[in-house]
């Protein structure tokens, strides 16, 4: 039976959540797949557990390999797909029953690059987030979308909720960055830079877990995770640049690389954080000249960052409050005029 769709699942050290993963992808009600299992050094039952689920099916592929990082784990289930489009599933997660075949039908039947599906959040830690978490997956489009900078910069970067075409995969050598965190971003942007349509399903077929030890939570518990999200949109310039996504696209890029550099400096603790700084200043003081970006506001936000001090941040408070100021009496005088 040939496979439709290969599903790549990373697993380590989650045999608290692994035997509902694996089940939720042998019971889809789409038979045609191949599911390609990583068991990437778990020093738990992970492993027991995954041999004992799967004993049986042809469908799946069992790989045991030295702990390398979740990255490492993807590739490997990238080298090894036999299908023409790839699906990820993390293992403390689940598929819908319907997913594969809503995927695969979806991207047939509109002849796109990407289909994206919304994301059921499922909170065992950081209830506090699910506001956040709602706005960021929200989904901001419906049906059929021809992909540009807005469609790229308002889509999730979530791999799990997406299927890719695997042509598009191999002919841009498009693989996880390794040993960092934040890969999802670097696949993601990479892919749909090169991507030409994507079509937006409203329908939840993925349900994510946040829980205590999560790569996610653990970024918001300031672990030492958050400085990689500048690593890789610095990867992602190069794979931009590579494949002459710029100068076409700098507005693009530097809006990312804005957004990046402020989740790693916000997200890490105070003794560390000069240091982001220093990394940030050292990729601007090379690139910002060569690739400007035409936005007015997307330049002065990036100059923002490499003057950034306390002095810095002092001027520009004053500045907001200045702003803010000489709108409200703006607004107070035409209220005025008006009256008259």
């Amino acid at each position: 039976m040939k496979s439709k769709v290969s599903i790549i699942v990373p697993i380590y050290n989650t045999e608290k959540y692994l035997e509902d993963c694996l089940n939720s992808l042998l019971c889809q009600t789409l038979k045609e797949i191949e599911i390609i299992c990583i068991d990437d050094g778990s020093t738990d039952n992970s492993l027991k557990v995954l041999r004992k689920c799967v004993k049986g099916d042809s469908r799946v592929r069992v790989v045991k390999q030295k702990n390398q990082g979740r990255s490492v784990a993807r590739n490997v289930g990238l080298e090894l797909a036999k299908s023409p489009f790839v699906m990820f599933c993390d293992s403390d997660d689940k598929f819908e029953a319907n997913m594969c075949e809503e995927m695969v039908k979806l991207v047939a039947e509109n002849d796109v690059d990407l289909v994206v599906c919304g994301i059921n959040v499922k909170y065992e830690a950081h209830h506090e987030l699910k506001d956040s978490d709602d706005r960021y997956y929200e989904l901001k489009y419906c049906g059929k979308k021809i992909i540009n900078d807005e469609v790229i910069l308002q889509t999730d970067a979530s791999v799990c909720n997406k299927i890719f075409r695997m042509d598009y995969v191999r002919k841009y050598e498009i693989k996880f960055p390794e040993k960092l965190n934040n890969e999802d971003y670097y696949f993601c942007n990479a892919y749909m830079s090169v991507a030409q349509t994507c079509y937006y399903a409203k329908n939840k077929l993925y349900e994510y877990v946040r829980h205590d030890g999560s790569i996610m939570s653990e970024n918001f518990e300031k672990l030492g995770y958050s400085p990689d999200h500048l690593l890789v949109v610095e990867k992602l310039f190069i794979f931009y640049k590579n494949n002459d996504f710029l100068p076409e696209h700098n507005d693009l890029f530097w809006r990312q690389f804005d957004e990046s550099f402020w989740f790693s400096y916000r997200h890490t603790a105070k003794g560390r954080q000069e240091k982001i700084l220093l990394m940030a200043r050292n990729f601007i003081n090379e690139f910002f000249e060569k690739y400007m970006p035409a936005n007015k506001k997307v330049k002065r936000r990036i100059e923002m960052i490499k003057n950034y001090n306390s002095f810095y941040r002092c001027r520009e408070y004053v500045l907001n409050k200045m702003r803010s100021f000489y709108v409200v009496m703006e607004n107070k005088f035409k209220n005025k005029e008006g009256i008259k």
